[in-house]
């Protein structure tokens, strides 16, 4: 390929009744003008291409990164559920064991506090009875007492006019 360089140093011989030199250079400083402007051009397109070329590797780097990325973390979330199911499933077995446990304490604690309050009900019963006996006992005892202190007032008429005053 040519350079621009090449271009301008191009020399033509000379002949006789050959093209008019100054047309000819006027056409070929044209040519080396239009031709720098495409080899440069050339060449930023070439060094575009080669950094576009780069970046869409890595962009496909990037991608491929990405993928293993998701399958990775597709395989973490899958596992971690799997987990979290298994622990909860011990955990909703373990609650249940608790609650079967807590459910027979209850059930045995009730009929011991079922037969305490039987217990209770036969003592305060008994006590009842035990007082209602008393009572009945000092009723009585007031009573004969009464009918004594009467006889003994009766006795003694003045005395008791003298007290009931």
């Amino acid at each position: 390929m040519l350079t621009p360089l090449d271009i301008q140093k191009k020399e033509f011989r000379r002949r006789l009744r050959g093209y008019s030199e100054e047309e000819v250079d006027e056409f070929l400083d044209q040519i080396l003008e239009d031709y720098e402007m495409l080899y440069r051009q050339n060449a930023s397109l070439k060094d575009e291409a080669s950094r576009l070329k780069e970046e869409t590797e890595r962009y496909r780097n990037l991608e491929d990164t990405l993928k293993n990325t998701l399958v990775l973390s597709q395989k973490a979330a899958d596992e971690t559920r799997a987990n979290a199911q298994k622990e909860a499933e011990l955990i909703r077995a373990e609650a249940q064991a608790k609650a079967r446990a807590l459910e027979e304490e209850g059930q045995r604690r009730l009929a011991e506090i079922n037969a305490q309050i039987r217990e209770l009900q036969a003592k305060v019963e008994e006590y009842k009875a035990q007082t209602k006996a008393l009572l009945q006992g000092a009723i009585a005892l007031l009573e004969t007492r009464y009918d004594v202190a009467k006889e003994a007032a009766e006795d003694v008429p003045g005395e008791v006019a003298a007290s009931s005053d």
